[in-house]
């Protein structure tokens, strides 16, 4: 059997490093003494969630319905009928949907709490709408924690893989020729010290370090010294074989039981300085795993968690995410199987286990990741007579994966208290301690837009401008930027321009700096040079530089 480049390497990086270390084989701050409880969190932490395939944003939050022609809110729905599933002529479908989907807010008026602040004054007076169903979403929204950044822009272009660079590189100036620059949450690392941690199969461009210390790294080389892949919690570390086990008839066990002797034997060899390095990496690999198993063997996975996974059952066999008609047994309010529910579910294990074995891991950024966002049709898919059952499974567009990732309890709706709780919900539910919450701050972004009008085939094309989101307890919620520009009104209607995208005016340099800095005082300018005072490189298209001085309180 080939093995082609790119799968050699993966194999290798699983062989060698045991899918959890990328770095050199030296562990100093990994090693600790693991304790029997899990422990608060005490260092600040980002958790940034990559929207993989440009998500379309505007379908999540959307203008009021407005019956004045010229109006934004009524250019958006002219021009968006098809990916919302409404009528072409009849506007009183365009307004019901409004009314039944979105929860409304207006800027400074019903909905707006005063803690939110709007910066700029840019947006007073405009109604805009949070689809009902990303409850936790809507709660954190309205307790001040969502900073909503809009016409940001993640890549200058249309094309997936250049733009997915730029947005994880942190760098709107990247090339496909810089495919070995470091990303910004290993950047990040590196200045405020701790590891970046990969919650995902596979590590991405974001977690790489770069080469040479802080401050005066070289971020067009990488180093993964501080990069530990968390592909599955629960089975950190080098596999080991089970003496309950069956060891006649199963071959991992045997591997496992092999590799381990082989390998200590050889500690009581004289061996070539050539092979120490691999025989110390073993070592420090295996005492790494035993010590977070040891952290995790007394820490259950909490009950919304386990939910977020498919097929699993509660200690009497019966499933965990109860039909609307079995709601009557002990676990709980109905929960729901996420869409995407191996993927992303076992992300949010893994963040919830990252944080309970934080002394441990010494965590600073956890990068995540959610595909599924190129939607050129069906962006709303409505699943005939199972549309709005929300126990289903079925896929519904892109509102599948905003329900995944934002879904949950509803307070300011009542009719929805017993809303299923997704991804995000279920993990603020269970993390034991509000110092965790008080200590993470989540980022979320695609690698760019969708146009403003549909494209005919019920789903929007690749844009520029997008909105992104940052949340968390220590966050100056509220607006960022201006939500629904006058200078996009006259794009809805203008048939010369074939693809007519969001403004772009918003770079991610000072948006994702601001974070940094809370991090870790003065990293921005060295995480994103273009923002340091001395930068004299190429011009940025930023707009409003300071528009984020007080994101992070």
């Amino acid at each position: 059997m080939s093995i082609n480049k790119f799968d050699r390497r993966q194999f290798l990086q699983g062989a060698l490093c045991s899918g959890l270390l990328y770095g050199t084989g030296s562990l100093p701050s990994f090693m600790s003494t693991a304790q029997a409880d899990p422990a608060p969190l005490n260092s600040k932490v980002v958790g940034n969630l990559f929207f993989d395939g440009g998500v379309d944003f505007r379908h999540l939050i959307v203008p009021a319905y407005d019956s004045s022609p010229d109006s934004f809110g009524n250019k958006y729905w002219k021009h968006r009928w098809r990916a919302h599933r409404v009528s072409q002529s009849d506007q009183a479908t365009w307004q019901a949907r409004f009314d039944n989907d979105y929860y409304p807010i207006t800027v400074g008026g019903d909905g707006w709490n005063s803690g939110l602040t709007d910066v700029g004054g840019l947006n007073s007076g405009t109604t805009f709408g949070i689809w009902r169903e990303a409850g936790w979403l809507i709660d954190m929204f309205q307790a001040g924690n969502v900073g909503l950044v809009f016409n940001a822009v993640g890549g200058t272009n249309r094309a997936h893989d250049l733009s997915s660079l730029m947005l994880n590189q942190g760098n709107l100036l990247s090339t496909l020729n810089q495919q070995d620059r470091s990303g910004w949450g290993g950047r990040l690392c590196r200045s405020a010290g701790g590891n970046s941690l990969s919650l995902l199969s596979s590590p991405t461009p974001f977690s790489f370090g770069p080469l040479g210390n802080a401050p005066n790294y070289d971020p067009n080389a990488i180093d993964n010294r501080e990069l530990i892949s968390v592909q599955n919690s629960r089975e950190i570390g080098l596999f080991d074989f089970n003496f309950d086990d069956n060891q006649i008839y199963s071959t991992n066990q045997r591997r496992a039981r092999t590799a381990k002797s082989y390998y200590a034997a050889l500690r009581q060899e004289e061996i070539g300085e050539v092979y120490q390095k691999i025989m110390d990496h073993e070592s420090k690999v295996r005492e790494f795993g035993e010590l977070i198993k040891a952290r995790l063997e007394s820490v259950p996975v909490p009950i919304y968690i386990q939910a977020l996974m498919s097929g699993v059952n509660g200690p009497n066999g019966q499933p965990i995410n109860p039909e609307p008609d079995s709601n009557s047994n002990n676990f709980g309010d109905p929960r729901r199987v996420l869409r995407n529910s191996y993927s992303f579910g076992r992300q949010i294990q893994n963040f919830y286990d990252v944080v309970a074995a934080n002394p441990e891991l010494n965590p600073r950024v956890l990068s995540m990741q959610y595909g599924g966002w190129d939607s050129h049709n069906s962006q709303r898919q409505i699943p005939g007579s199972l549309a709005n059952d929300p126990n289903t499974t079925d896929n519904r567009g892109i509102e599948s994966g905003f329900r995944d990732i934002f879904g949950g309890q509803f307070g300011n709706n009542p009719s929805d208290s017993n809303a299923l709780h997704g991804g995000f919900s279920a993990l603020w539910e269970s993390l034991p301690n509000q110092s965790d919450r008080n200590n993470i701050v989540l980022t979320m972004a695609g690698e760019f837009g969708r146009q403003i009008r549909d494209n005919g085939d019920a789903g929007t094309d690749h844009g520029k401008g997008n909105l992104m989101l940052v949340i968390g307890d220590q966050c100056q919620g509220g607006v960022y930027g201006e939500m629904f520009p006058d200078s996009e009104v006259d794009k809805y209607d203008d048939t010369s321009l074939n693809t007519p995208d969001i403004d772009a005016r918003t770079e991610i340099d000072p948006l994702f700096a601001s974070v940094c800095d809370w991090v870790d005082s003065g990293s921005g300018r060295y995480v994103f040079p273009r923002t340091h005072p001395s930068y004299s490189g190429e011009a940025p298209i930023i707009e409003r530089v300071g528009m984020f001085d007080s994101l992070m309180i």
